[in-house]
């Protein structure tokens, strides 16, 4: 006899809700009458049959698998993948909650990890557990509630002023709050050095729209269709270039992947302005999360044939300053961050002539005979995508 379990959804004011979204999408997506039928009703939870609720597993262990670069599903192996780049876990807080939150039907210890052994349980481990849990037990799994929640759900995704004293009131289920902890891993894009000494975490997570929850195969697929490290490489690489804002690096390196896209997908992502739908966050891990910035993703840079050549021409010449050698990197990095510039800002103003003043800047180092051939040629290849873009 088939049983039901219904996921409770954290207020909209946390970003614990905008995780379990994340994961609860890769199973309603593919049941569009039902999402249909209680998008209005969100707050009242998601009833899960057995049935639905191991679609949502094998869903999120299949995108786990591709993004994490493995061909097939061996509960040590996708986990110990996913301990080398995980959140930081908030200790003492998370300690307990941790503890509480992991399931027994696979025992976690027979997994041998290079991860430190006081770091203890943590999202890898639980969302493992969770997938071995539901899938031995085909989706009818009990809850129960639990005391606390993890201290990266309880961040405010809003004014943490204007919300203060409402955080109190979320009550929290086993289950629940083990579906968020999977999409924390779905929306996981890495950790990016920022300073020296600094670093933070990157989180993509739908907005809670109808079309954000229709479509989350295709945008995670694409950005992190290549694996996890592709994305980070890509973020880094743009970060790093001088001159450039963090907040325009990011959206730049995602147009970049999203641009890879097959035609028909970039017609379903460009026709349903779904970047638009999805936010990227960026948690700076001190004593408690803290959220230092956030935007949605754009369409602006892949809105036409022209604009798609522009970004991956720019993806190709980002990569070339990342695989040069040092003398050659500082010609051409402060260059191609100026680039990045006027590109985003150009297509954020609608002022193309901005293309302009890249070129302008560019074109000198196409002329160094001292630059390798290929750099020259890749040159050749943004400079020739850069004048179709301006006619």
């Amino acid at each position: 006899m088939s049983s039901s379990i219904t996921i409770t959804l954290l207020p909209e004011y946390m970003l614990g809700r905008y995780f379990q979204l994340a994961a609860l999408s890769l199973y309603l997506s593919s049941n569009p009458g039902k999402l249909r039928s209680i998008y209005g009703t969100l707050d009242k939870g998601v009833e899960l049959t057995d049935k639905e609720l191991v679609e949502l597993v094998e869903a999120a262990r299949d995108l786990l698998l591709r993004k994490y670069g493995l061909e097939e599903y061996k509960p040590c192996e996708l986990l110990n993948a996913m301990r080398r780049d995980s959140p930081k876990a908030y200790y003492p807080n998370d300690r307990k909650v941790f503890s509480n939150l992991l399931y027994t039907s696979f025992n976690i210890e027979s997994c041998p990890s290079q991860k430190d052994e006081k770091a203890g349980i943590s999202y890898p481990e639980i969302a493992v557990s969770f997938i071995e849990e539901v899938l031995s037990r085909n989706g009818a799994i009990s809850t129960e509630t639990v005391d606390g929640r993890p201290a990266l759900f309880g961040s405010f995704i809003f004014s943490e002023d204007k919300l203060r004293g409402l955080a109190g009131r979320a009550k929290h289920d086993k289950a629940s709050l083990a579906v968020g902890m999977i999409g924390v891993m779905v929306s996981y894009a890495g950790k990016l050095r920022v300073g020296p000494q600094d670093f933070m975490e990157l989180f993509i997570v739908p907005d809670g729209s109808l079309d954000s929850l229709r479509y989350p195969h295709l945008m995670y697929g694409v950005l992190f269709g290549e694996g996890i490290d592709s994305w980070r490489r890509l973020a880094s690489s743009i970060v790093d270039l001088p001159n450039t804002s963090i907040e325009r690096a990011l959206l730049m390196a995602s147009s970049i992947k999203l641009s890879t896209a097959g035609d028909l997908d970039l017609k379903q992502i460009t026709d349903s302005w779904l970047p638009e739908k999805y936010i990227l966050l960026r948690v700076k891990p001190e004593k408690r999360p803290n959220i230092s910035g956030s935007n949605t993703l754009t369409s602006k840079f892949i809105a036409s044939r022209s604009d798609i050549s522009i970004v991956k021409a720019l993806g190709g010449l980002v990569k070339t300053v990342r695989a040069s050698k040092t003398a050659v990197q500082e010609k051409l990095s402060p260059v191609v961050g100026e680039c990045v510039n006027y590109i985003t800002e150009a297509y954020f103003t609608g002022n193309k002539t901005l293309l302009a003043e890249c070129a302008r800047l560019i074109t000198p180092l196409y002329q160094d005979e001292d630059l390798p051939d290929e750099v020259r040629s890749e040159i050749a290849r943004f400079l020739e995508v850069l004048s179709h873009g301006l006619d």
